[in-house]
């Protein structure tokens, strides 16, 4: 190549690099364009702009030929893996790309550009078979259960805040979720195994998330009725757009469980939790003198006077009722319940003295597991439901 070719083709790669914004927008709008999987839902617009943006980066580095990364070609692979795109769409989508690139340097390549043409051409189809070669290795050892399950990097795109709600009717086409269906996020180290449900599971920030599917309400509630490992649940919703404040949800529901409880916690199924896991260290100093009133007990001891007198709260102050549940003599709950009043200055008789001692035991229910030693009750309203 003559020095003044060279020249030129610094000149024309400067000129690309200047416009590589544009670009990769040309280059992303064909892709859209032409390939179904990628205009659709199964990958955000702002997911394959950013993939395209390092793909044009590396295959300017290459017309001059300069080294040039592989990573954005294998990140490529795994996300369309991970999603569950045909490896033939990835390929397809890389040879659009190609084109569209080669289109551009074409259109911007001026008289003076002519002599170099022949060998851009044939670094950007080297680059662009390489790309091809390196993605579709990436994606391969995805599917084959290299790295992670499609199902996993779905539903992570489907917890997404940032993916466009239309784009969740074709992901969970592709996860084969029933349609007109009811779901329902769990948070937990959970094994749903019941009949009628569709699940998916994936780890998000250090949290074990399952989403749960059924084509009926009742379905969905017997299958959740089976988990004996603590958890937090969503509400249940029917519509996929909902699947991102479902997985806060469910994290905000776990944070209401006693660390000793097992089975499922429903976000919103017991207000005076949810109120205490929003601020637990408020509510610790809230109700910092009657929770040292029971701090000076043995844990075993404090256990059974925090589950007799909640309880009491959840059979309506009927000592009989709360006798019978817990397979107590009436006058024992008597007791149970004036030591309580003893050790905190307050009375179960005192509507505002029964709403602070409320608040209080669960305060001190959700920071302390209970001595496991010691026979349970039932757990009280709110503190686990399913549905």
């Amino acid at each position: 190549m003559s020095q003044d070719t060279q020249f030129e083709k610094s000149r024309l790669l400067r000129d690309l690099h200047a416009d590589s914004t544009a670009i990769t927008e040309l280059v992303t709008a064909r892709i859209e364009h032409e390939d179904i999987d990628y205009g659709t839902a199964a990958l955000g617009h702002d997911e394959l702009l950013a993939l395209v943006a390092d793909c044009c980066a590396a295959w300017l580095d290459a017309l001059a030929e300069l080294p040039y990364p592989l990573e954005p070609a294998r990140r490529a692979g795994r996300l369309k893996a991970e999603r569950g795109i045909p490896l033939e769409s990835l390929l397809h989508a890389f040879r659009v790309a190609g084109l569209m690139f080669w289109e551009i340097i074409v259109d911007s390549a001026g008289d003076d550009d002519r002599a170099a043409l022949p060998r851009l051409s044939t670094l950007i189809w080297a680059t662009v078979d390489t790309y091809s070669v390196a993605a579709s290795e990436a994606y391969r050892r995805v599917a084959a259960g290299g790295t992670a399950q499609p199902s996993q990097g779905m539903l992570r795109a489907l917890l997404d805040p940032g993916l466009p709600p239309g784009q969740r009717t074709e992901l969970g086409r592709r996860m084969h979720l029933p349609t007109r269906a009811t779901s329902v996020v769990l948070v937990g180290d959970i094994r749903l195994d019941a009949t009628g449900v569709t699940t998916a599971s994936t780890v998000l920030d250090g949290d074990s998330v399952t989403l749960v599917v059924a084509a009926a309400p009742a379905t969905l509630d017997r299958a959740l009725r089976t988990v004996r490992a603590r958890a937090g649940a969503s509400r249940p919703f029917t519509d996929l757009a909902d699947a991102p404040a479902a997985l806060d949800q469910a994290r905000f529901a776990l944070r209401c469980a006693n660390p000793a409880e097992t089975g499922i916690h429903t976000y919103a199924s017991a207000p005076e939790r949810a109120l205490i896991a929003a601020n637990p260290d408020l509510a610790a100093d809230v109700f910092a003198d009657l929770l040292a009133a029971f701090d000076g007990l043995d844990p075993a001891v404090a256990g059974l006077l925090v589950d007799t007198a909640l309880a009491w709260y959840e059979f309506g102050g009927s000592t009989t009722a709360v006798g019978q549940h817990l397979h107590l003599h009436r006058n024992t709950v008597l007791h149970r319940l004036k030591r309580i009043e003893r050790l905190t200055g307050k009375s179960f008789a005192s509507p505002v003295d029964t709403a602070l001692l409320y608040l209080a035991l669960h305060t001190r229910l959700l920071g302390t597991p209970r001595d496991r030693q010691h026979p349970e009750p039932e757990p009280p309203g709110g503190a686990h439901h399913v549905g």
